[in-house]
C-alpha cells in the first residue's frame, strides 16, 4: 500500500507545509513543517502508521521506530516497511516525506 500525500499551507502562513493524506482507518493525519526547521515533523495515526517529513525525515524516522521497538511499543502491529517520497511544498521546490507502514494495522 503507498500512501498519497497533500500539502497545503495554513491561511497566512506562507512558510508552514501540512503535509497530511486519507488513512484508511479514517483519520487525516497531518504532520506540520516550518520552512527550514532543522528537525523533521511527524504525526502517528491511531492505526499505526506513521509520517515525518522535512530534513533528514527518512532517518527520524527510523530512529523514531527503533526507539518504539526497544520501549517495546508497537508490538502489536508487527515490523514496519519504510517508504520514501517527495510533495512540492507550498513556497515551491521538493519536501522530504518518509512513512511507515506496520504489517498489521490497529482498529481505529
Amino acid at each position: 500500500m503507498a500512501l498519497s500525500f497533500g500539502v497545503r499551507a495554513p491561511k497566512g502562513q506562507t512558510d508552514m507545509a501540512w503535509v497530511t493524506y486519507d488513512c484508511a482507518c479514517g483519520c487525516h493525519p497531518n504532520a506540520r513543517y516550518r520552512r527550514g526547521a532543522a528537525e523533521a515533523a511527524h504525526e502517528h495515526c491511531c492505526c499505526g502508521i506513521v509520517h515525518f517529513v522535512g530534513p533528514e525525515a527518512l532517518g527520524a524516522l527510523r530512529s523514531y521506530l527503533e526507539e518504539r521497538r526497544a520501549r517495546g511499543e508497537d508490538a502489536d502491529v508487527g515490523p514496519y516497511a519504510v517508504h520514501e517520497t517527495r510533495v512540492t511544498a507550498p513556497w515551491g521546490g521538493d519536501l522530504p516525506v518518509a512513512y511507515g507502514l506496520p504489517a498489521h494495522l490497529r482498529a481505529h
